[in-house]
């Protein structure tokens, strides 16, 4: 067994380093999952040879640079904000120090506990990273929105690249220093303020999913422009995949559990993008043959509910999970595609290859059935080469 994964498991299971999830909105946790699709393309674009994500264990997103034998962890606290920009007292839970130059002009301020930093953001950060002494271990502070803080050297971390906060002014560091070493403990790794960055990104919170899905078809067009028309399905799979990750409470207790639960890695967003590889772009074409039968009758919340059912069977193709009954529908649906045609009206065959299928599945649901025999049916009459 790795030391280093092992350190992983013991931060996971220590209640002053870990995330339980559930903590967010829903806002908050798309906004954090678009974020961590979009960090998985850039490491990979970067050419980086591992990498394994795990969400809400340590903090809300931490990513070892191996899945096996890890040397590094980035640690992230990832938070969205719908108006102004952060603040020293929202990021630390500490009152804002007076310059040195002024103190002796202004207004002595009322100081807050020095231990309240544990429960801030920053604070957080801290603890996680003070349980790493085997990893090589590093923070950052994600959100959309800037820090209205100033640096030592005159700029203003709002307006800049990331910046670590060790760039801030010595009255500030001072004060956070003197915070953290009231609530680390005396056995924590050493604390280094220039290992904790603070980042804004442009990923806007309201549509954080078109953003995302920019990335990846940008992307796709490049390595497999053919399938660039699938970044939509693509990410909505991978999103679909993710979610669980963060809101399973169960606390792991072994490196097995921990990447099953928590865990995504580069080889199986390979394995996800190998398999893009093999599924046509048959988005398209679905779009035309459900507004070519909306037009012959279909009702429009019947569109909505097979859009809904074709999407599942895409994801769950995509990641090679496919049902026990999609296997025997897909079967089903090629027998009887063919010996039966398909007109120029395509609601006939529609409702009679759909109802074959609920004969032969009385269980499954009408829209899965309707999805999985348009889905077959294309496949079978569209050039998808």
């Amino acid at each position: 067994m790795s030391t280093a994964l092992d350190e992983v498991v013991l931060a996971l299971a220590d209640p002053d380093t870990s995330e339980s999830g559930g903590a967010h909105n829903q806002k908050g946790i798309e906004f954090q999952k678009n974020w961590a699709i979009v960090k998985m393309f850039s490491l990979k674009e970067n050419g980086n040879i591992d990498f394994l994500f795990l969400f809400e264990a340590v903090q809300d997103v931490a990513i070892l640079n191996s899945s096996t034998v890890p040397t590094r962890i980035e640690i992230f606290q990832v938070k969205k904000k719908d108006r102004l920009e952060w603040t020293w007292a929202s990021l630390t839970n500490l009152h804002s120090p007076d310059a040195p130059s002024k103190k002796a002009k202004s207004k002595v301020k009322k100081a807050k506990p020095l231990d309240g930093v544990a429960d801030s953001p920053l604070g957080k950060l801290f603890a996680s990273l003070a349980s790493f002494k085997t990893l090589e271990s590093s923070g950052s502070f994600i959100s959309n929105a800037g820090c209205n803080l100033v640096l030592a050297s005159g700029g203003n971390v709002a307006t800049s690249l990331p910046v670590a906060l060790s760039e801030l002014p010595s009255h500030f560091t001072d004060l956070l220093r003197a915070a953290l070493d009231t609530v680390l403990k005396p056995s924590s790794a050493k604390l280094e303020l220039s290992k904790v960055m603070l980042e804004k990104v442009d990923i806007p919170v309201d549509d954080a999913q078109t953003y995302t899905i920019g990335i990846v078809h940008k992307y796709l067009d490049k390595v497999s422009p053919l399938h660039a028309g699938q970044a939509r399905s693509f990410v909505e799979s991978l999103l679909a995949k993710l979610g669980p990750l963060g809101a399973k409470t169960a606390k792991a207790t072994t490196i097995d559990e921990m990447r099953s639960r928590h865990g995504y890695s580069l080889g199986q967003l390979n394995a996800a993008l190998g398999n893009l590889q093999q599924i046509p772009d048959i988005e398209f074409h679905l779009k035309q043959w459900l507004e070519q039968l909306a037009k012959e009758g279909l009702v429009f919340w019947e569109v909505s509910q097979i859009r809904v059912a074709a999407t599942a069977i895409f994801s769950r193709k995509l990641f090679g999970a496919p049902l026990p009954d999609d296997v025997e529908i897909s079967i089903c649906c090629d027998a009887w595609l063919g010996v039966n045609n398909i007109g120029t009206n395509l609601m006939p065959v529609f409702d009679s290859g759909v109802a074959h299928l609920r004969a032969k599945f009385p269980s499954a649901k009408k829209a899965e059935l309707q999805a999985h025999f348009l889905l077959k049916a294309i496949e079978q009459c569209v050039d998808l080469s």
